[in-house]
This record gives structure tokens, sequence and C-alpha cells, in this order.
């Protein structure tokens, strides 16, 4: 959390914003717009962990965003601050008068709550829109709800971008992000067998806990930890590399035009297309011309010459 007057009057939005996607998007949004409303700040709160990781570990989702992302991402879309409150069972066994006086607050004066139609605050999920709004009545604070952003008649939701980014559905998954779905990790040493024919790649290390897409090969784009270029293109290969017998799932990337020693630095790689799913070569020279043809159609996408 950054810091701020806690004395200037807040609008402020709560929720698990995993992907940011168009419908926290308007959240924010709204929220913006109270706060300059008021003459105040715009302040999102969010949760680390992810609330099922506490209260139903069997069920947790794989996340989009880890903590640093959502809140660089919470930024970007007009927030002027973000709070990441632990989520503890102590947090969940909170009324939603006992979360607004020991959480809100303590984060911030707040003259307006923005929600979506499904939220509900506090110990068994009493703390609804009506609910909220009585409290808000007494305590000096409105409520206002945001309705679901609907694509088509489907409301955009993490879950259902994750599906998409688990079939490889990733372009698809990007128009309801508003960007391409990304994965990130550490770059470690592999085996160096993409430079034995030709092709280097940089093993990344995601996180298991991330959402992982389908197989196969993307066109990526490579944001560079402490970078502040717009991404290099690239191809990235999602698989068990069966032409070789492979067994262990493995992300290698290749950048476009590149060459260089990037072990230890984090790599953000945003899938903007999928190629092709993964499958087995007769041989290495046929798997080499696949490659090939792959970069060459990544060229195409990003018009690299």
């Amino acid at each position: 959390m950054t810091g701020g007057d806690p004395l200037l009057p807040a609008a402020v939005t709560i929720g698990v914003f995993d992907g940011v996607h168009l419908g926290h998007r308007a959240l924010v949004e709204r929220t913006v717009a109270g706060a300059g409303a008021l003459g105040g700040e715009a302040l999102a709160v969010t949760f680390d962990p992810h609330p099922a990781a506490v209260l139903a570990p069997e069920h947790v989702p794989p996340f989009l965003t880890d903590t640093v992302e959502k809140t660089g991402r919470l930024i970007e879309a007009g927030a002027d601050r973000v709070a990441v409150l632990a989520f503890t069972r102590e947090l969940a066994g909170l009324t939603p008068e006992e979360f607004i006086e020991g959480h809100l607050k303590r984060l911030a004066s707040m003259r307006l709550l923005v929600i979506g139609p499904d939220f509900a605050l506090g110990r068994g999920r009493v703390g609804n829109a009506e609910r909220l709004a009585a409290i808000g009545a007494e305590r000096g604070f409105a409520v206002e709800v945001v309705p679901a952003r609907l694509d088509g008649n489907e409301v955009i939701s993490s879950s259902r971008i994750r599906r998409l980014v688990q079939r490889g559905e990733v372009r698809e998954a990007a128009r309801l992000l508003g960007r391409p779905p990304s994965v990130a990790g550490t770059v470690i040493t592999g085996d160096g067998r993409g430079r034995t024919i030709g092709v280097p790649t940089a093993n990344l290390a995601v996180p298991v806990a991330r959402c992982r897409p389908a197989n196969g090969v993307y066109a990526v784009r490579v944001r560079v930890e402490g970078e502040s270029t717009g991404g290099h293109p690239g191809v990235m290969n999602v698989g068990n590399r069966p032409t070789f017998d492979g067994t262990e799932l493995r992300f290698e990337v290749h950048r476009l035009d590149w060459s260089g020693d990037a072990v230890g630095r984090t790599w953000q790689v945003e899938l903007v297309d999928r190629l092709r799913e993964e499958r087995r070569f007769d041989s290495v020279e046929a798997l080499v011309t696949q490659i090939g043809s792959d970069i060459d159609r990544a060229r195409q996408l990003f018009a690299v010459p």
C-alpha cells in the first residue's frame, strides 16, 4: 500500500480483481469519477492471497495476475492508491461493520463505496448492497452499485477468462481483459537444445499457481523487468517437447533477432496469438522447418522484417 492523507475524502472499491479485466476497470473508472466529484482520492482495496486459498484451498483458482502486477494494473486503470490486505480466517470472520471500522476507516476517509452487483462483504457474505447502504447511512458514506460488464449476454469474469487461456483462446481472452493475457517468471538455465538447432530460447520458470495456457506455440511479446520498452516480439512454446520425448512442462521463449544471457531476469510474456498446437515431429529437421514457419508467422503478425 502506498501512503496517502487519511483525511482526504475517498471513493473506494473492493475486490479480488484477478486479471483486472474490463469489468474491474469499469469499477475503478466509476471510483475515479466519484473521487473527482468529492475532490478526493480513488482507493482500490484488494486481498492477498486469494480468499479461496484460505477458505477453500481445494478450489483456489489459478491466478491471472500476481499481487504486484495486479497493483500496477489497478493504478494504470486510474486508482490513486491500492491497499493490499492480508486475507486470513480472522478477516473473513469479521462482520461488515467490523471490517469497515477496523480496516476501511484506517485506510481512508471513505465517502463513497463502489461495488459490483454480486458483491458481499463480511462473515457469511451478509454485507450486500442493501446492508452496506444502511451502514453507510449511519457512518457517512454512500454506496453505488455498478452493473456487471457484459460481453453479449455473458458477464465478463475472471473465471471465464481463465477458461479461455487454458484452452489457448488468447485472442478472445485479450478482448475481455483489454490487453493480452500473460505469464511471468524468472529465466532459468535450460539444456541448450534450442541453441543447437539454431533457435536459442530462454526457459521461463512460471509459478505453478499461475493460470497456464494450453500447450502449443504462441506469438508473444516479451517485457523485461526494469526495461521501459513496449516489449520484444517473439515465439513461445508451451509443452513437453514430444519430439524429444520430454515429460516436463516447459515455457521456452525465442525473442526475435536477439541473443544474450537473460538468466535471473524476470520476463513477462504476453500471449498475443496461438499459432498452432504442440505435436510430435518425425525428425529434428522437420521440427526445425516448422519452427521457421512459426517464426515467419510471428514476424508477419508483428510486422517485423
